[in-house]
């Protein structure tokens, strides 16, 4: 007998076998295009113009840049109803999202108007469960691209439009709790970003336990309360091997680079620097987008030879220079102290020449513990992200065929 098409997770209400269809059947598939960008009488309109770097959220309603009616009519460009799906279809494929308004997009995209006997949002997300499969049609070397043609030889499994509508409307409570969440985080980082600021120019100041102002701050060179470390691993010990990136700091080689480290690769480990615990450490080539890590507890350890490795001395406290090495200002004197030509470097001795403010211990200490407390709220709120995207990863392989 043939296998009845139905999802691991059902509401019970409905008991009919799904049915296979091509997705041309269940959407009209529209290209986008760009206007010519010489012409001035194109841009700067009123008809919303997206592009696939635009696509990070369920939903979309304005987009970085505007089209003319004019730009419209003079591209390959589609003016798209309100509710269209954009889909992603070069370079980057497979991401999608819902505009809130009439719009158009560029070349990146096929997008899907969804026929009214089916619900734009089941179909919305259909086509992530269908990903793999625009994957394997994708061609292309350069980059990858799938084609109208191709997305239109699809079939998918689809129930009736009652089940549909059930299933989206659950799943859209999930992604409401998830645009919130991810709302929370933006709000979150923004105060975090405003308030860090001012802290640094001094227009918030702390106070001691007893309720009396800090001395006055110095500004001082960097160079004065650091000193270099990091010792070549010299007796070829195998000690665990990380990386460093911009996302979390020390993080294990192995996680970095596709389950492999410098051991399993082969390389000369007696060249890597041995890490000990409370040491700073960057790679000169890449601490213009935030590639420096703080090891904190962490110990006996080892790193490229690549990397810069320093220590901080008394008057300079660890967690206040993590917090600071975070600020534009800082950021900024990178970019003014780094040398060298396509690649810009920022060695020890320039690193050290960087003024840094220096309150007194306890005041970098309260500095340091009150940017922490909004750390952990964002990192909180990030974890509870996570999770409910991996809820709502495993609702779609239970509730779709």
């Amino acid at each position: 007998m043939k296998k009845q098409l139905i999802p691991q997770l059902r509401f019970p209400e409905f008991t009919s076998s799904w049915k296979k269809k091509y997705i041309k059947s269940i959407a009209k598939i529209v290209g986008g295009g760009t206007p010519s960008t010489t012409n001035d009488e194109y841009w700067n309109g009123e008809i919303n113009w997206f592009t696939p770097t635009e696509i990070k959220f369920n939903v979309v309603s304005e987009s970085n840049r505007k089209i003319t009616g004019m730009g419209l009519n003079n591209s390959s460009a589609t003016l798209l109803p309100k509710g269209t799906i954009l889909l992603t279809t070069r370079a980057t494929i497979g991401k999608v999202a819902i505009t809130q308004e009439e719009c158009t997009t560029n070349q990146g995209f096929q997008s899907l108007i969804v026929n009214k006997s089916n619900s734009n949002q089941f179909v919305f997300d259909l086509i992530k469960v269908y990903r793999n499969e625009l994957y394997k049609r994708a061609n292309g070397s350069t980059f990858k691209e799938i084609s109208k043609k191709e997305i239109e030889k699809i079939k998918v499994l689809i129930p009736q439009l009652p089940e549909q509508q059930k299933i989206a409307n659950f799943l859209s409570a999930v992604d409401t709790r998830i645009q919130n969440l991810e709302k929370k985080k933006e709000l979150l980082e923004q105060y975090k970003k405003g308030i860090t600021q001012k802290i640094f120019k001094q227009e918030i100041r702390f106070k001691d336990d007893n309720g009396k102002a800090f001395p006055e701050w110095e500004h001082t060179r960097l160079g004065e309360h650091i000193y270099k470390t990091g010792k070549k691993n010299k007796e070829n010990i195998q000690y665990p091997i990380y990386s460093i990136n911009n996302q979390e700091g020390f993080r294990p080689q192995s996680e970095q680079f596709e389950g492999l480290d410098s051991n399993e690769r082969g390389y000369d480990i007696s060249l890597y620097k041995v890490i000990k615990e409370k040491t700073f450490a960057y790679n000169p080539a890449r601490i213009n987008v935030g590639s420096i890590g703080y090891s904190g507890n962490l110990s006996d350890i080892i790193i490229s030879s690549l990397y810069v490795c320093f220590k901080t001395k008394e008057k300079l406290e660890d967690v206040y220079l993590l917090k600071y090495l975070d600020t534009f200002q800082f950021n900024k004197d990178v970019l003014r102290f780094s040398e060298g030509g396509v690649r810009q470097y920022l060695f020890y001795e320039n690193i050290s020449k960087i003024k840094i403010p220096l309150p007194s211990n306890e005041e970098q200490q309260k500095i340091a513990n009150f940017l922490s407390a909004i750390d952990q709220r964002i990192n909180l709120v990030t974890q509870q992200i996570t999770h409910t995207k991996t809820y709502k990863k495993g609702l779609l392989q239970q509730m779709f065929v």
